[in-house]
């Protein structure tokens, strides 16, 4: 009976300590890591911002950086991040490499409602200008033409006014929006992973 109790205590410290190995061998397996720093962009939505990766446990092997918008408001127009060919980066173990991701301002179409498409305004003032100042140009007082001189100036201006609106920052949301930069090793597909601020003035 003692001897059986003695082969069960020893069992269960077997146990134990390969269970403590495994644990020290899963939280020792090689990795690497990803910081992104918060940045602010331009007033035209380009820029950049640094990222720095780590070796973790001796980790060795090269990883491609992308970034995108972690979570963009509905109907937000926000700069694109990243761009161009992948670029791996090489790690050796226990290095740090920093780089660094550009953001360009996204070609984004203004809403339709806030459009104004070219029409027969500008004819049309100018029509209107040439009628009035024809009909009523036979009269010499200078108060009539400098009337209807500013009256067409004005008909021609408006509209252009309105053309011309929603052009500002490329048509980009200001603001602070999170994106998401990620690191992934080009043999194994690991990943990580660093959530940081974007800032659009």
């Amino acid at each position: 009976m003692k001897i059986r109790k003695g082969f069960l205590v020893f069992g269960l410290f077997l146990a134990l300590m390969a269970g403590l190995s495994g644990s020290r061998t899963f939280a020792a397996t090689p990795g690497f890591s990803i910081k992104a720093a918060n940045t602010t962009l331009t007033a035209e939505g380009t820029g950049s911002t640094t990222f720095t990766l780590t070796s973790l446990n001796g980790y060795t092997g090269q990883v491609v950086v992308t970034c995108d918008d972690a979570n963009p408001p509905a109907g937000a127009k926000l700069p694109y991040c990243g761009g161009g060919p992948l670029r791996a980066y090489t790690l050796t173990a226990n290095e740090t490499v920093t780089g660094t991701m550009q953001f360009y301002a996204m070609a984004v179409p203004v809403a339709a409602s806030l459009v104004r498409r070219p029409g027969p305004w500008p004819a049309a003032g100018l029509a209107l200008a040439g009628a009035m100042l024809i009909g009523l140009g036979w009269r010499r007082r200078a108060r009539h033409w400098m009337m209807l001189a500013l009256l067409a100036v004005g008909g021609l201006a408006g509209p252009a006014g309105i053309c011309a609106c929603g052009g500002n920052r490329n048509g980009l949301t200001s603001g602070t929006f999170q994106y998401t930069m990620y690191a992934t090793d080009t043999s194994t597909s690991a990943q990580a992973s660093s959530v940081f601020n974007v800032t659009v003035p």
